[in-house]
């Protein structure tokens, strides 16, 4: 069939107009994205801090939300001897592949890194929740060329076109609505904007949810994260080398193993400590402050997240480490 004149008209109206609305889209999309409320924003706040210099912490926190809501740096700030500023630089999901692209933007006032980690996550290739990359390229995070210099492989994965973050970002108007609803409805929610807190980001406030605790203890006694654990070849190359930046700056440095729930239940003690000793033994030279038994079931918020007490049994493991 031969398409008429006027139809092809048509057609070439409607193609018009596709390509300019999506080009409109994908050009409002990182305005979109920086102004609705999201689950990334303390990524934000980690680029513009470390872009100012008028924050000078002493000490700073790295990891997921586990090490958000577990470990607590006013108590760190206030307990330990020296008083050091303390400032938690966690964020949702952030692996220490994430972690690391922040090191070499650390002030000279720095004297103290605590990182973070679940050891089982080594087990896994090294990669970034792709919600993570978006976050980081619409704050406007860009790696430096020492950051390039020990995670090479994370540059790769990162350096990608704008199409391609516009693209993945593009339902932020409905998540945006959804975070914005939860924080609205939700009694349990924290009043403190993680998106300007420094030093605690406890997301809840209440030690227990009980429907999701048991519902993600079903989840996760199905998964035995331990088993058969094994480090990747990748994770000690990209761990030593950023050790020996952070340790050239003159720089303390800890791992802060982060505590298993004892109610998750396939995971076995031997397993766990099998795997800590493995852990332990790939980097002899690395500082540990071991928090993975240290806490009971009640300390627990959820099936991962320390709640308030928990978070202050945590801390103080560590503030008697350092002392």
């Amino acid at each position: 069939m031969k398409l008429t004149g006027t139809q092809q008209l048509s057609i070439g109206i409607f193609l018009f107009f596709l390509v300019g609305l999506i080009v409109i889209f994908n050009g409002i999309t990182p305005w979109l994205f920086r102004k609705m409320p999201n689950d990334f924003v303390r990524t934000k706040l980690i680029i513009n801090t470390l872009n100012d210099p008028d924050h000078t912490p002493g000490m700073v926190i790295f990891g997921n939300s586990r090490a958000m809501s577990g470990v607590n740096g006013y108590l760190l700030q206030e307990q330990l001897p020296d008083h050091p500023l303390t400032y938690s630089f966690t964020s949702t999901s952030q692996y220490m592949s994430e972690s690391v692209l922040f090191y070499t933007s650390l002030p000279s006032s720095v004297h103290t890194v605590l990182q973070c980690i679940d050891i089982q996550s080594l087990s896994q290739p090294i990669d970034m929740k792709i919600s993570n990359q978006v976050a980081l390229h619409m704050y406007g995070y860009k790696m430096d060329d020492q950051t390039k210099s020990f995670a090479f492989s994370l540059y790769k994965k990162l350096n990608k076109s704008d199409w391609y973050y516009n693209f993945h970002a593009r339902d932020c108007l409905f998540s945006g609505m959804n975070v914005w609803l939860r924080n609205l409805l939700d009694d349990d929610v924290s009043e403190i904007s993680l998106e300007h807190t420094l030093h605690y980001a406890m997301t809840q406030t209440s030690d227990r949810n009980e429907a999701v605790y048991e519902r993600e203890i079903l989840h996760y006694e199905t998964n035995d994260s331990f088993k058969n654990y094994t480090i990747l070849p990748e994770w000690k190359e990209l761990i030593e080398a950023s050790y020996q930046y952070i340790r050239a700056k003159n720089i303390k440095y800890y791992f802060v193993v982060m505590p298993h729930n004892p109610d998750v239940l396939p995971t076995h003690q031997e397993e766990r400590e099998r795997a800590f000793s493995m852990f332990r033994e790939e980097f002899d030279s690395i500082p540990v402050i071991n928090c993975m038994d240290i806490l009971s079931a009640d300390d627990f918020y959820d099936a991962i997240h320390p709640n308030q007490k928990g978070a202050a049994k945590l801390t103080q493991h560590i503030i008697q480490y350092l002392q």
